[in-house]
């Protein structure tokens, strides 16, 4: 049951490149719907889940952002799970092992329980190495019930500025 607490949220390593400034935006997905600030308009990925998964999950929607010149991956998504409780550790979990599962070190720096807009969440900091670069990521899981909303920042790593874009957009997320 626990594979069925989270989806993969694999994204390419991150291109170093020139700078640019920032466009923020709000975003807002899932039911009830999260609020959170972007810095750049996010695609909407389209996600073919295996049968067995398709079983779980009444509703599955995720979104997208690469931002090759500014060093930025974001995706985030929403489950709506059939007959199962979402889990936000197991899915921070789960994400760790399927990275890992593809090659990627993973360094956890930090995992905290909390809660945002008054629902559980757990909110997890750390180091990726992809293909012998490094990136600094959070990984942000809220879950009510059935319901599970993912928020995952990619950036390059050491960068304070980066650091800074992170945790604007994990001071942004609201219900």
């Amino acid at each position: 049951m626990k594979s069925f607490l989270f989806f993969l949220c694999l994204v390419p390593g991150i291109m170093v490149g020139q700078s640019k400034s920032l466009t923020w935006q709000d975003f807002s997905f899932g039911s009830p719907v999260l609020h959170v600030k972007m810095p750049g308009i996010l695609s909407k990925q389209q996600t073919k889940l295996p049968p067995k998964a398709q079983e779980q999950v009444k509703s599955y929607e995720a979104y997208y952002l690469k931002d090759d010149p500014n060093g930025i991956v974001i995706t985030v998504m929403y489950a709506l799970y059939a007959s199962v409780v979402a889990d936000a550790k197991g899915a921070s979990d789960g994400t760790v092992g399927q990275w890992e599962a593809t090659g990627t070190k993973v360094a956890i720096l930090s995992t905290t329980d909390t809660k945002i807009s008054g629902h559980k969440a757990v909110a997890q900091r750390g180091k990726l190495i992809i293909g012998g670069q490094e990136s600094d990521y959070m990984d942000v899981v809220i879950v009510d019930g059935a319901r599970l909303w993912q928020v995952i920042v990619m950036t390059r790593a050491n960068d304070a500025s980066l650091k800074s874009v992170m945790q604007k957009i994990t001071d942004s997320i609201s219900f």
